[in-house]
């Protein structure tokens, strides 16, 4: 028989998400427009998204807790992103990392202003620190994945550590994003792209790209 808690729990879980999405969607016009974080209010938020300042409060401690929640929802479009190369490694094709470098560049272009405040919050906060730096391991044990696989078939380089390449390149990608987005026009996006997918290609597989 089955459970009766189980369906009202995934419509918490569903109206959470749903609640999740419409206020990073709102904190990232806000942020847009010029506001910082740390100036936007439990009811500017919640107004912006549509709710109620009560309804923000039965799914959110504070502000601090909606960022790192937040923070979850990027990541997930982040490693969505990564899944454009990470799902079809297998063909051993460059274009395939460029799709992913060019996605993952463009998920941070778009939620640069959330990124940017939960740096800043990381700074000073322990916990949004560590689930900064959690969100960030779980792409790289799911990369480490792939140059296992890509060691196995031998496209990959045998010599390779794979925790600590998956580790280094998922990092080098988060720094070059954070680091020159938000001074650079979007044309400097396709070069940035371009440079990095010459870079983790470079240092991961046998082949050199330009062969394929």
């Amino acid at each position: 028989m089955p459970s009766v808690t189980r369906k009202p729990q995934a419509n918490r879980q569903q109206r959470r998400e749903h609640m999740e999405r419409r206020l990073l969607d709102a904190t990232e016009r806000l942020m847009s427009d010029g506001a910082s974080f740390t100036e936007l209010s439990v009811d500017r938020l919640a107004t912006e998204a549509g709710m109620s300042r009560a309804s923000f409060y039965i799914y959110f401690e504070d502000k601090g807790h909606l960022l790192r929640r937040l923070a979850g929802q990027v990541f997930d479009d982040l490693a969505s992103d990564s899944e454009r190369w990470w799902g079809v490694a297998w063909r051993h094709n460059p274009d395939d990392l460029h799709a992913a470098m060019a996605g993952i560049i463009a998920s941070f272009r778009r939620h640069q202003p959330l990124l940017v405040a939960l740096a800043e919050m990381a700074a000073y906060e322990p916990l949004t620190a560590q689930i900064y730096r959690d969100l960030l391991a779980g792409i790289s044990e799911r990369l480490a994945g792939v140059i296992q696989d890509g060691q196995a078939d031998g496209s990959i380089r045998r010599e390779l550590p794979a925790l600590t390449t998956a580790s280094a390149l998922t990092w080098m990608v988060e720094r070059a994003c954070q680091q020159n987005l938000p001074d650079s026009q979007p044309r400097y996006d396709a070069e940035l792209a371009a440079t990095l997918t010459e870079i983790v290609w470079g240092a991961l597989y046998l082949t050199p790209a330009s062969t394929e």
